[in-house]
Parts: structure tokens; C-alpha cells; sequence
């Protein structure tokens, strides 16, 4: 088996703690043949790696909608997720799910007063609380920009752009007057929580034609990854808890993608010695054992990717001294 594991936000920004010495993925790394690579937003490396073209966007509606159980069919879909708007002192910034929660009670509600408000022109599906979904009869002229690229900016640089722009800031600014009053805010801001109080219109598209496939199976929760693999016709299978859940799933052969969650920032440093537990210690063990005979490993950080390739005779070459995580990020 050829096992590659994606890692999201391995290596933290500069300023954050940096974790305690992390004896298997340092061996991993220092025996491995290593690459660096200019860092590509998740989305784009998972369309590259199951070689699906680049759209007006990358088209992260449609898969994540068929991982959430829709069926695109040939029809362009945009997703149209809730998002939390603050106003700063210059400029409006934007929070999304990845800094709060919303119940599929509240998600209904929201998508029914839009639904009535737009009618048939535009009707919203809510197939995850977080992830709404619009379906266009023509694809739309516009560029836009995935929202977890939004966070922290003023959003009037990340707005949809190109010939249609203008109608998809009327479309926001007209759920955003709906949203405001709407109870279902009142009741979340009484709680302290952050108010539903716009949409946020990205990752518009089509399917394309299906591809070889790249991989024997797909490991992952993250919604684009399992709507890649089932477009291309893969076994995609829930994330576990460790990497050993995932080997004994999984026959001796073929090439397996597991991607792993990305974590808030509270947890990264946690998370990394989590990694080394429960994926880097057991896929060291996996290696050594020839239980797997290769294992590509892909480290995001700040700015770059790091990629290393291990295989079972690398372990020998003792010379390749470990060192700290830090001298590869």
C-alpha cells in the first residue's frame, strides 16, 4: 500500500507555540526525500491531485454537494453559506463556520425566508447546516472567493468580480437586509452567539468528465475530498481516529489519500502531538513492518507545502539526522 496523508496547518504561524519534540514524523521527515512547494489553498491541491480543471472557480459546490448527498447533475451550482459580518472601524470583516456552529434548525429556517423572499428565480438547499447550495440555469461571469480566504480581510477586496459582480452584491446585500431582523438572529445574539447575518457566494461550477482514478480509496470528512471521490467513482470512508483504524480497514494494495481535518487555532498546538500519536507513530510502525511500502506525507504551513516521500529502505540511512520540525517550516 501506498498510504499519502494531507495535512492542513501542519506547520503553525510564526508567534504560535511550537510543539515538543516529535521523535516519528522528525524521523519521517529527515529520512524521506523532501520537496518544498510554493503552499496552493486546499481546495487547488485536491483539484490537482484528482486532475480536475480549474473553472471561473474551482468548482467546490458541486462535489461538496454530492458529498452531502445532492445530485449536481450537469447544472452549474454556487455554495451560498451562511457567514457572520462585523463591522470594523474602516471596513466590514467576515466570520464563518469555522468560528461558530449552526443548528439545521436554525439553517432551515434562514433558507426558508430566503427561498420566499427570491422565489423560483434563485432557491437555496441547505444540505448542511453550514453549507448552503444555488442552482443557475446559466453560469454566471463572476470570479469569487472561498470564505475561509475571506477571514481577517476587509471583504470589499475578496467581493465576487467580473461582468456579473454588481447582480451577486445586490443578491448579498439583499439577504443581508432579510437576515438581520430575522428571529432566528435575535435568538443567537441574545446567547452571545454570532448573528447569521449575510450569505457568501463561492466555489461555483460544474462537474467535469470523470478522470482515471487517481487513488483505490479515499479517507477523509472533509466534504471535497469525498465529493472528488465519489465523482471519480472511489470508496470514500469517514476519517477516523488514527491512522492504525485506517490500516486495518484496508486491504495491502492501491494508493490511499487520507486528508485530515484542519484545527482552530486554540488546538494546534494539541493537535500536533495528537498527529504524533495516533498517525505519525503507528505509520512509522507501518513502515518499518512493510505493512505499507510507501508513505507520502503533505506538510501545509504558512507559506509553503512540504512533501516527503518515505519508503522502508530510507529507514536505514541513520546518517539523515532528525532535527526539529521548525527547520522545515
Amino acid at each position: 500500500m501506498h498510504c499519502e496523508l494531507y495535512i492542513p496547518d501542519f506547520f503553525p504561524p510564526e508567534g504560535l507555540p511550537r510543539a515538543d519534540s516529535l521523535a516519528a514524523a522528525e524521523t519521517l521527515i529527515a529520512r524521506g526525500r523532501r520537496t518544498r512547494r510554493a503552499l496552493v489553498s486546499r481546495e487547488a491541491w485536491l483539484f490537482g491531485r484528482f486532475g480536475v480543471p480549474r473553472q471561473r472557480d474551482w468548482p467546490v459546490a458541486p462535489y461538496t454537494l454530492l458529498a452531502d448527498g445532492g445530485a449536481p447533475g450537469p447544472h452549474y451550482w454556487m455554495r451560498a453559506d451562511p457567514v457572520h459580518l462585523r463591522v470594523g472601524r474602516d471596513s466590514l470583516g467576515l466570520a464563518d463556520s469555522a468560528a461558530f456552529e449552526v443548528s439545521r434548525a436554525e439553517s432551515g429556517a434562514l433558507v426558508d425566508a430566503l427561498s420566499r423572499h427570491f422565489g423560483p428565480t434563485m432557491i437555496f438547499q441547505p444540505l448542511s447546516p453550514a453549507r448552503w447550495y444555488v442552482r443557475f440555469e446559466k453560469a454566471p461571469e463572476v470570479q469569487t472567493t472561498p470564505a475561509a480566504a475571506a477571514r481577517g480581510a476587509a471583504i470589499e477586496e475578496k467581493l465576487p468580480s467580473g461582468p456579473d459582480a454588481m447582480r451577486f452584491h445586490a443578491l448579498m446585500n439583499e439577504a443581508q437586509m432579510l437576515l438581520h431582523e430575522h428571529p432566528v438572529n435575535a435568538e443567537r445574539e441574545a446567547r452571545g452567539e454570532p448573528a447569521l447575518n449575510s450569505i457568501w457566494f463561492w466555489g461555483g461550477g460544474v462537474v467535469d468528465a470523470a478522470k482515471p482514478r487517481p487513488f483505490s480509496a479515499v479517507i477523509a470528512d472533509d466534504p471535497l475530498a469525498r465529493g472528488l471521490a465519489l465523482a471519480a467513482g472511489i470508496p470514500a470512508h469517514a476519517l477516523p481516529k488514527d491512522a492504525d483504524s485506517v490500516l486495518a480497514a484496508l486491504g495491502d494494495e492501491g494508493r490511499v489519500l487520507a486528508v485530515l481535518d484542519a484545527p482552530r487555532e486554540t488546538q494546534l498546538r494539541e493537535r500536533r502531538t495528537a498527529l504524533e500519536r495516533d498517525w505519525f507513530v503507528p505509520l512509522l510502525a507501518a513502515l518499518k513492518s512493510g505493512r505499507i511500502g510507501m508513505l507520502t506525507l503533505q506538510l501545509a504551513g504558512e507559506n509553503r507545502l512540504l512533501q516527503v516521500e518515505t519508503v522502508r529502505s530510507d529507514l536505514r540511512y541513520f546518517w539523515r539526522l532528525r532535527k526539529p520540525l521548525s527547520a522545515y517550516a
